[in-house]
C-alpha cells in the first residue's frame, strides 16, 4: 500500500518546477490527501504489551518504501542520515514542507573512516521521484553519528553539516544555502543548533577516541595526555556573527563531578563531553560527560543554561533521550535496567517513574504528544520499530526488518559498524523515515506513511 502511495504522488507531481534553485512548487496538495485518504482502508495491530507485540502471529506491518539508490554490485552506494535527536526541532532531516529529504552517501562499509573518505552530501525530492542532488562533500564523518547534518531548525533553505578546513588542520562546519546555492564556513564543528535556529552548541570531536564509531579521524586531539584540560569544553558559537565562546571548560566540570579532590589516578583516563541537546524552548540543554579508561568508560548526564551556568546532575549513565518538556527527560535503560524511565531536571539524578516496559532503544516523540516513535537494537537477527501510544499506553508494529549486516562477529549488534534504525518523524507528523539494511543492500533510507495510525488512534 505505501509504494502504491508513494508512486501515485509521484506520478500526479508537476514536474514542471525547477529543482536546483530548491524553490518549492506550488503544487496542489490534493493527490497527497488523496493517497492518505485511501489508507483509512487499513487496519493495523495493537498490543498491550512489547513481548505480546514481538511473539503475536499474523501481525499487520507497514511497508518501507527505499528512497536512496543502491548502486550496482561493481559500485554499490551506501546511505544515512545517521540521526540521534533529543527533542522535537533538533537535527531535522525534512525540511519544513516535508517534501525534501537530507542523506548522506558514503563509498564504504564495515571499516574504519579513514582521512580520505569522502562523504557526499545531498537532497532526495520526494515529489521528483526522490531525485538526489548533491550539495556538498564532507572528510568529516562517523558510522553511528555521520557528520551531524541537518537542516537549521525552522528554515527551508539552509543545510549544515560538519567538515575539515581545506588545509586540513582543524574541524569546521559547512552551511549551505538551496536558493543561492552558496556554501559558507564556520570557524567550529556543530553538534546541535538551538529550536530559534539562533545557537549553535559544539563539543571537541578530536577528542572522542574511546566511543566506538563516534570519532572524526584526520585531526589529532592536542590535549589527549591531559585528563581534563582546562583549554577545551562546551563552545557556543552564533550562527550569524560566528561568534564562538568556551562555556564550561572540562577543568570546570571535573570539580563539579569531584567537588571534594579532583582524582589522582589519571593515567590511561580521558574525560570528554559527548552529546548536548536543547530542552524545546531552548533555555537549557543536557550534556554527557564520559571518563574514559582503557577498559570501562563511566558516563554523567549535566543539564545546564546557555553560559554554562547553573549546571544540575541530571542522571547515571544516560543514553537516548528525549525532552518531553523544558523540565522532564524520558530516558532509556539506565545502570543496566531495560525500559524507559522519567528523569526531572531537578538536580537529583533520581528516576522518577518506569514509563514504558521493552527494550532500550532510541526514541522520539510525536508533535501532538500522543505517540513514541520507537526502535531496537538486533534481538534474534531483527530491529523492530513500532508506536506507543501515550494515553492508552498501546504498542503499535510498524516492522520487523531483518538486521542484514554480514561482517565481523558482533558488529551487527552493538559494534562501531552497526545500522541502527534511528527513527525520525515528518514535520507534520504523517510520515517517518529511518536507516535499514533489511534488503541487503547496506545502509539506506526509507520511509513509510503513518498517517491513517495517527488518525485513528487507539480507543480509550
Amino acid at each position: 500500500m505505501a509504494s502504491k502511495i508513494i508512486s501515485e504522488i509521484t506520478l500526479l507531481t508537476v514536474f514542471s518546477c525547477v529543482f536546483a534553485s530548491f524553490e518549492l512548487c506550488n503544487t496542489s496538495e490534493e493527490p497527497l490527501k488523496e493517497s492518505r485518504e485511501k489508507t483509512r482502508l487499513q487496519t493495523y495491530s495493537i498490543f498491550s504489551s512489547f513481548k505480546e507485540m514481538v511473539t503475536a502471529r499474523n501481525i499487520r506491518y507497514l511497508e518501507p518504501v527505499r528512497v536512496s539508490p543502491r548502486g550496482s554490485k561493481k559500485n554499490p552506494t551506501y546511505h544515512g542520515f545517521f540521526f540521534y535527536n533529543c527533542s522535537q526541532n533538533e537535527l531535522p532531516q525534512f525540511d519544513p514542507s516535508g517534501r525534501y529529504l537530507l542523506g548522506m552517501r558514503v563509498f564504504i562499509k564495515f571499516r574504519e573512516v579513514t582521512p580520505t573518505d569522502r562523504a557526499e552530501i545531498g537532497i532526495f525530492d520526494l515529489h521528483r521521484n526522490n531525485k538526489w542532488t548533491k550539495i556538498g562533500e564532507s572528510t568529516t564523518w562517523n558510522h553511528q553519528q555521520g557528520c551531524r547534518l541537518h537542516w537549521i531548525p525552522g528554515s527551508s533553505e539552509e543545510v549544515v553539516w560538519n567538515d575539515r578546513s581545506r588545509d586540513g588542520k582543524n574541524l569546521v562546519s559547512r552551511i549551505y544555502n538551496t536558493r543561492t546555492r552558496k556554501t559558507r564556513t564556520l570557524p567550529i564543528p556543530i553538534y546541535t543548533i538551538s529550536p530559534d535556529g539562533k545557537t549553535a552548541l559544539s563539543i571537541n570531536f578530536e577528542r572522542i577516541v574511546h566511543k566506538e564509531g563516534c570519532r572524526y579521524m584526520g585531526i589529532e586531539d592536542p590535549y589527549k595526555n591531559l585528563w581534563a584540560p582546562e583549554q577545551i569544553g562546551i563552545w557556543k558559537m552564533n550562527l550569524n556573527t560566528t561568534e564562538v565562546k568556551m562555556i564550561l571548560s572540562l577543568k570546570e566540570i571535573a570539580h563539579l563531578m569531584y567537588p571534594n579532590n579532583l582524582p589522582f589516578d589519571t593515567i590511561g583516563r580521558t574525560l570528554y563531553f559527548f552529546r548536548e541537546g536543547f530542552n524545546p524552548s531552548g533555555n537549557r540543554f543536557v550534556a554527557f560527560v564520559k571518563n574514559a579508561r582503557h577498559d570501562t568508560t563511566i558516563t554523567e548526564g549535566f543539564s545546564m543554561n546557555l553560559e554554562g551556568k547553573d549546571v544540575r546532575y541530571f542522571y547515571k549513565e544516560p543514553s537516548h533521550h528525549f525532552w518531553l518538556n523544558d523540565e522532564e527527560i524520558i530516558a532509556d535503560g539506565t545502570l543496566g535496567n531495560t525500559g524507559y524511565f522519567l528523569f526531572k531536571d531537578d538536580g537529583t539524578g533520581i528516576v522518577k517513574e518506569k514509563l514504558i516496559d521493552s527494550p532500550n532503544g532510541h526514541v522520539s516523540m510525536h508533535k501532538n504528544g500522543e505517540w513514541f516513535l520507537m526502535d531496537t537494537y538486533n534481538i534474534d537477527g531483527y530491529l523492530y520499530l513500532y508506536m506507543f501510544h501515550i494515553p492508552t499506553k498501546k504498542f503499535i508494529p510498524l516492522a520487523k526488518l531483518k538486521n542484514n549486516v554480514d561482517c565481523p562477529k558482533g558488529c551487527g549488534t552493538y559494534g562501531p559498524f552497526r545500522v541502527d534504525l534511528h527513527p525520525r518523524f515528518s514535520p507534520d507528523g504523517k510520515m517517518i523515515s529511518f536507516d535499514s539494511t533489511h534488503e541487503g543492500f547496506g545502509r539506506q533510507i526509507y520511509i513509510m506513511d503513518i498517517s491513517y495510525i495517527v488518525n485513528n488512534p487507539p480507543a480509550l
